[in-house]
């Protein structure tokens, strides 16, 4: 450039300066999973190849958290991830999920897991109950709920469903400010096990759900690797669960058990609207983030 006139190297250095600040061109499905079109049906074939492959930092819901995905897992977001769960996985509609999160390597047709994210705002929980969590009789709660349960599901024409126990170790972080409870369940057509694995993490106003969608034999990992994913949620500046008011915020009802769906006494409410979904044929189960929800809604109703 030495041999440039001032004019030309200023036109030159705004140029390259302007190419810097343009955004890199975003990894797509077809990009990352090449050989995409021999596993779909030509008319999910389009689609799929132009999903949205995120990864490092996500910001989600306006700021409120931060998906920190790190070199392990990439996300779908938003209206891709939606597709992915409604239409390539064939589940009920699912408006609130904000993210599918994948370990890097695997995609939405293997068989691998992975987690659903949802965020809502219900309130601050209070973590106060923490150490006096009965989660041996929560499942007998369920177990015990399960021949009401089943009923309500053949009328409704469902599968029925019952509960075998624990997967994992259950239990609340408080330095992650987490919360996971994971339960084994059987379908009683063909026998088959199912991993229903859940993690909150508290905020200020409310809770993001991770809700890993697996079969049986994918527990073991799943539960190892519970904490790492947990620790890929960030909330946001003002949204720490330190970031409470006492007098100003909302307080959520039920605290930590109210996750669970309020407490051992009415944990059955949890699989009281208990939908099978379909992932290339697993049946797993709805999050119970969404059925908790549900129910509630369903109350403030009747």
């Amino acid at each position: 450039m030495a041999h440039l006139t001032a004019p030309l190297r200023r036109i030159l250095l705004a140029a390259a300066l302007s190419l810097a600040a343009l955004p890199s061109m975003a990894e797509t499905m077809k990009d990352v999973f090449p050989s995409y079109a021999d596993w779909l049906d030509p008319g999910m074939a389009a689609k799929f190849a132009t999903l949205q492959v995120h990864r490092g930092a996500q910001t989600m819901a306006q700021g409120e958290y931060t998906l920190q995905l790190g070199d392990g897992y990439y996300a779908l977001t938003g209206d891709d991830a939606r597709w992915v769960m409604e239409t390539l996985w064939q589940n009920l509609p699912q408006p609130e999920l904000q993210g599918l999160i994948f370990q890097t390597g695997t995609s939405p047709m293997d068989d691998s897991w992975a987690s659903t994210v949802y965020y809502f705002e219900n309130g601050h929980i209070s973590d106060d109950e923490a150490a006096t969590m009965d989660y041996g009789a929560i499942i007998q709660s369920l177990k015990d709920s399960d021949a009401d349960q089943n009923r309500q599901r053949r009328e409704a024409g469902l599968p029925e469903i019952t509960t075998v126990g624990l997967a994992g170790t259950p239990g609340y972080d408080r330095t992650q400010r987490a919360l996971k409870f994971s339960v084994l369940l059987k379908q009683a057509a063909n026998d088959n096990e199912l991993l229903n694995a859940n993690a909150w993490i508290l905020s200020r106003h409310g809770f993001v759900n991770l809700n890993v969608l697996g079969s049986a034999v994918q527990a073991g990992d799943v539960d190892a690797k519970m904490p790492e994913l947990i620790g890929l949620v960030a909330m946001g500046d003002g949204n720490k669960y330190e970031d409470f008011v006492p007098g100003v915020d909302t307080v959520a009802e039920g605290g930590l058990s109210g996750l669970l769906g309020g407490g051992a006494a009415q944990v059955g409410m949890m699989v009281l609207a208990l939908a099978l979904l379909k992932k290339f044929g697993v049946l797993v189960v709805l999050p119970i983030a969404w059925i908790v929800k549900k129910a509630r809604g369903n109350r403030a109703k009747s």
